[in-house]
């Protein structure tokens, strides 16, 4: 008997299981821990390639490896800007940056052998942040490094703020509840759905609802693992309005820091500070690159320059894979180029509403009348990842984009058919708006066109560099893209473009 108690003992300690008055009890698991370190093989290195079927063999010519040196040149212009001593950096629409970076897209389209003009669009005033801080008062004070005003948000006093910080969770009407903010500053967790493109606090209006209810400032703790520096649209989109009240973005390292500060239960003050400047002498240029065809039928190809911080998904990769097609069509002969392809460099669409865009728009019957296609190279490409614990794991494989297709079942057809075959993965179901334009929808109407983004965690803040801009997914969406052109080409325009109003193709 007591060689098989021993023995059930041990079992029982192999499995976690302890034995108290007579019965058996599971232990509770420990929790598990994710496994960190070297990788097999370097990311970069690693990525998953689609074989190229021999039947689409001509469009080898375009190589990944060829098309990541322009994210990278792009990203050390951005850095420029940084060196320079712009606190809100990056290719910020009619910065020098910006300039330098619409100039080297004209520069490599005219090395291309295409006619290039550039046309300046003075802006309206635009808005710039130029000082900012967000710390816990105390001694010492705790600089929340991360902290970032949320765009087109009002500022503080010179002196700035001292405001007693209220945590309200998410942010709903029952997280309010019994909450006082009124003169505080309102403190909301926002999850991001998936990225700062959309966050739990814009699509629930979280930040609306705190300024309702009296707040004086609001902080927004954007649940991405790290610390990462985000700049957030905000509830109030992409408009030229203000906010009532400051209001900041903050990483979660941070966001973290000031809620546990908060839940300790000894008053404190948050301190912050933000100036701003409207800026009215801004005179950005678009650029234009033409690569004449055979006829007076066109094909307009569309990436933005201007960018966040590096800025190397958006629109880093969107201008490399405009290049890449550029390349590519310039060097097939003109015989065998049906329709003229303009590629184009707007002014941005970030700080304003994108005026280059919408003179086209406004000018929609004579630009568009003979276009069979348009495509918006928009954040092409972008590494996987996943939310594993506290961690955010970066796989080796492109994410699926969501998508839009207007004016043309045909042209939808053409996408997923071509997508499928150089291994570019969509989502289930298209979208259900065209951003061509930014805030310019009505270009759904104006042409067949296509769109093809995404937007992950490191969308619109800091962690926005080369190395996550896979080589193999612009090498990929870029092939699929130049087969799209050519596809279309093969069609009239009657067999391409549907009637007014008519709905995208579903898949």
């Amino acid at each position: 008997m007591r060689t098989q108690a021993t023995a059930i003992l041990i079992v029982c300690a192999a499995v976690g299981i302890t034995i108290g008055g007579g019965v058996l009890a599971q232990q509770a698991p420990a929790a598990p821990q994710p496994i960190v370190g070297p990788p097999l093989v370097p990311l970069a290195e690693s990525y998953l390639k689609w074989p190229l079927p021999a039947s689409a063999a001509g469009y080898g010519r375009i190589d990944g490896a060829h098309l990541k040196p322009y994210v990278e040149q792009l990203a050390a212009i951005s850095r420029k800007s940084r060196d320079a001593g712009d606190r809100w950096w990056g290719r910020i629409t009619g910065t020098p940056a910006h300039a330098e970076a619409q100039q080297l897209v004209a520069a490599k389209l005219r090395g291309f052998g295409m006619d290039v003009r550039l046309e300046e669009t003075p802006l309206p005033p635009a808005w710039f942040p130029t000082a900012w801080a967000v710390s816990i008062a105390g001694r010492p004070n705790v600089v929340l490094k991360s902290a970032q005003p949320v765009l087109r948000s009002t500022g503080t006093p010179a002196a700035g703020l001292d405001l007693e910080p209220v945590y309200v969770g998410l942010g709903t009407p029952a997280d309010f509840a019994g909450r006082d903010v009124r003169g505080k500053a309102a403190v909301i967790y926002s999850i991001p759905t998936p990225s700062a493109l959309n966050h739990s606090a814009k699509t629930n209006g979280a930040m609306l609802l705190a300024e309702e209810k009296g707040a004086a400032a609001i902080v927004i703790i954007l649940g991405i693992p790290g610390n990462f520096t985000t700049q957030l649209w905000g509830s109030g989109g992409e408009g030229p309005n203000l906010t009532k009240v400051p209001w900041f973005s903050v990483g979660l390292d941070d966001g973290t820091v000031l809620r546990e500060r908060i839940e300790r239960g000894t008053p404190f003050k948050l301190r912050m500070r933000l100036l701003i400047e409207s800026r009215s002498d801004l005179k950005p240029s678009a650029v234009f690159g033409v690569l004449p065809g055979m006829t007076d039928e066109n094909i307009l190809v569309i990436a933005h320059t201007d960018g966040f911080w590096e800025a190397a998904v958006d629109n880093g990769s969107g201008v490399a894979a405009m290049l890449g097609l550029a390349e590519y069509f310039s060097s097939i002969p003109r015989a065998q180029r049906r329709r003229t392809i303009t590629f184009m460099a707007p002014i941005g669409h970030h700080v304003t509403p994108d005026l280059s865009l919408q003179k086209l728009h406004d000018n929609r019957a004579a630009v568009f009348a003979k276009t069979a296609l348009i495509i918006n190279a928009e954040h092409v490409t972008t590494t996987q990842t996943y939310l594993y614990g506290t961690l955010l794991r970066k796989s080796n494989a492109a994410t699926a984009h969501r998508f839009f297709v207007g004016r043309s079942r045909r042209l939808a057809q053409i996408l997923v058919e071509n997508f499928r075959l150089f291994g570019v993965a969509l989502y289930e179901l298209p979208s259900t708006r065209y951003g061509v334009a930014g805030d310019l929808t009505k270009f759904t109407e104006d042409a067949p066109g296509i769109e093809v983004i995404e937007s992950n965690a490191f969308y619109h803040s800091d962690e926005d560099k080369p190395a996550i801009v896979p080589a193999a997914g612009l090498e990929s969406i870029t092939r699929a893209y130049a087969k799209i052109i050519d596809d279309i080409n093969k069609l009239d325009l009657k067999e391409i473009v549907d009637a007014p109003g008519a709905s995208p193709v579903q898949r």
